[in-house]
């Protein structure tokens, strides 16, 4: 178990730290965000993670119809939270929305790899890269559509950035259907390519679109 959570709580908080250091202390003379509001939405976050991936072992990996029903339902949950009033056309929501996804993901990641491991019983060195692969994928998945999400409550555009959010877990999922169907060895390459296009986008949000709304608000308001 403690193997399990250190690759599920280990990518996380590295992934966390670089997505929103650059924006409090020492980076900045003021955190565009607040500490508190930060990691309550984290602890939601792992809270959340922990009931999907249990609901999750219910159902068949393998299957498209899952695999559609549960990229629509994570997405829903961060759009219900992140849509209440109280987080709306707010700079520091995206912020949020990445702290919330991060924590979906940590402890999605550490069931995944506490499941799989138990499952395997003796891990092959192949095993554990495996693993490990899943469990940053799931962190690097729901950071960038959490973020995804939260911008778009900033933009007041929450729909729409939502469908976006949609869009690229049902990628993820299509392209991890080979390995859940173990089809090898398909589901290996099919495995790599969709870490690259997870990292393509994590980069796209958390490096490009969340600094160009930052600078847009600090134009505009001059926060």
């Amino acid at each position: 178990m403690a193997v399990a959570a250190a690759l599920g709580i280990g990518p996380a908080l590295i992934v966390l730290y670089v997505a929103i250091g650059p924006y409090t202390y020492p980076y900045t003379e003021k955190a565009f965000f607040e500490d508190r509001k930060l990691f309550l939405l984290l602890a939601v976050g792992m809270m959340i993670g922990i009931v999907l991936f249990s609901a999750y072992t219910w159902f068949s990996w393998s299957s498209l119809i899952v695999a559609v029903g549960y990229a629509v339902v994570m997405e829903m949950v961060k759009v219900v939270i992140l849509n209440l009033p109280r987080f709306q056309r707010r700079l520091d929501t995206v912020f949020y929305g990445t702290s919330l996804g991060v924590g979906i993901g940590a402890t999605f990641a550490f069931g995944m790899a506490f499941y799989l491991l138990s499952l395997i019983g003796s891990p092959e060195p192949l095993d554990w890269i495996v693993v490990l692969l899943l469990s940053v994928q799931q962190v690097l998945l729901h950071s960038a559509t959490g973020a995804t999400i939260g911008e778009g409550v900033v933009r007041d555009y929450a729909w729409g950035f939502l469908a976006q959010a949609i869009g690229v877990n049902l990628v993820f999922q299509f392209l991890m259907l080979p390995l859940y169907n173990l089809s090898y060895p398909i589901g290996y390459i099919t495995l790599l390519v969709a870490l690259l296009f997870l990292i393509w986008y994590w980069w796209l949000v958390h490096k490009r679109r969340v600094p160009s709304l930052v600078k847009q608000a600090v134009k505009q308001y001059g926060l």
